[in-house]
């Protein structure tokens, strides 16, 4: 299935899949654990898209350390601003990603947090 959400979407969902894996004291079955991976691999082109323009936009923008790091000083408004407007653009384009939604029963009462299902919440069918 098709699903069009914002990037912002994503890497909101991505964040709420990376945590939920990755804390031990989320005690999911192993059903729900393989749906979640399968979410996150739908996902990973666009997150890796996304980090390569983060990081052109602030090689453009920044200026290069002393030890190779560039970075964007929050001295340099202009700079600022012009990465935030790009960037803005990017987070508000809409992307298409393949994946099954999860049902309710799949998710709720399964252990996880509050926080964690309204993170879910843009792949969670109604």
């Amino acid at each position: 299935m098709e699903i069009k959400l914002k990037l912002s979407e994503v890497l909101r969902i991505n964040t709420v899949l990376k945590a939920v894996i990755e804390d031990g004291k989320v005690k999911t079955d192993a059903l729900l654990k393989f749906r979640l991976l399968g979410i996150m691999r739908s996902i990973e082109s666009h997150i890796s898209s996304f980090e390569i323009i983060k990081n052109e936009k602030i090689i453009a923008y920044g200026e290069e350390t002393e030890d190779g790091v560039f970075q964007i000083k929050p001295d340099n408004v202009n700079a600022l601003e012009q990465f935030e407007k790009d960037i803005r653009q990017v987070l508000d384009s809409e992307v298409l990603i393949h994946t099954r939604m999860l049902k309710p029963d799949e998710v709720f009462d399964k252990g996880l947090s509050a926080e964690y299902l309204m993170g879910l919440y843009p792949v969670i069918e109604n």
